[in-house]
């Protein structure tokens, strides 16, 4: 059933006449900006984490801009581990706020806050916030998100601080080219600590008004997985 109901939403997707999608020239990492007012959009992601047994999340969003600075989307998430049953994973929630107009500091600031609920009522709750800075400078991108992580209820709360950064450069409004990086350091209870980092390209296509976006990332430490892929498909409605 769950599978079905994805496949339709899919369908819908590619059916819908679109006009200038939010083009996303990363996978990891976030840029500067975010859903004019009145305007709504779907992005549909998948991403594979590649180790002794792989796994898929799908995730679903309907977003759309509140006002002139500030965003909200609303996410389905599905996923699936190797050798078990495709499920309905969780819910959530974000909101984006533009901190400053473009050009008044250095790089452009933007808040970011999202809520995550697992369906299985025993997985612990999720915050995440992050503050975005982004600059365009010619064809080049430089954006650095830095990330505070907080798990709760039930169980012991967890911490985690994080980074993501890319580099892209775009010869033209179709193709776009970059390298990110993406860190997570868990901080437990135990002070069994870990940390995870990926290192690796993205490469972002728009065809008029939809983006295709994806990246590939290695992982660089022994608490990572061996590689981790996303995809992202982005269209306006």
């Amino acid at each position: 059933m769950l599978k079905k109901t994805l496949l339709l939403a899919l369908i819908i997707i590619m059916a819908v006449p679109v006009v200038n999608a939010d083009r996303r020239k990363y996978v990891w990492t976030y840029q500067y900006g975010t859903i004019a007012p009145g305007a709504a959009e779907i992005e549909f992601y998948q991403t594979t984490k590649l180790d002794d047994l792989d796994s898929w999340e799908y995730r679903i969003e309907v977003e759309s801009g509140l006002d002139p600075n500030t965003d909200l989307a609303v996410y389905q998430i599905f996923s699936q581990n190797e050798g078990e049953s495709f499920k309905w994973d969780a819910f959530q929630f974000r909101i984006r706020h533009k901190l400053a107009q473009p050009g008044e500091f250095f790089m452009d600031p933007l808040f970011y806050f999202e809520y995550k609920r697992k369906t299985d009522l025993k997985a612990q709750n999720k915050i995440e916030a992050k503050l975005i800075f982004s600059k365009d400078i010619e064809k080049t991108n430089i954006s650095i998100n830095p990330v505070y992580e907080f798990f709760w209820a039930p169980g012991d709360p967890v911490h985690e601080l994080g980074m993501d950064i890319g580099v892209s450069y775009s010869p033209n409004y179709k193709i776009s080219i970059g390298l990110e990086s993406s860190t997570r350091y868990e901080i437990l209870k135990n002070e069994e600590n870990e940390t995870g980092s990926y290192l690796g390209p993205t490469i972002s296509f728009a065809t008029g008004p939809m983006f295709y976006t994806f990246g590939y990332a290695w992982g660089i430490t022994d608490d990572s997985n061996d590689a981790r892929a996303r995809f992202i498909m982005g269209v306006e409605l």
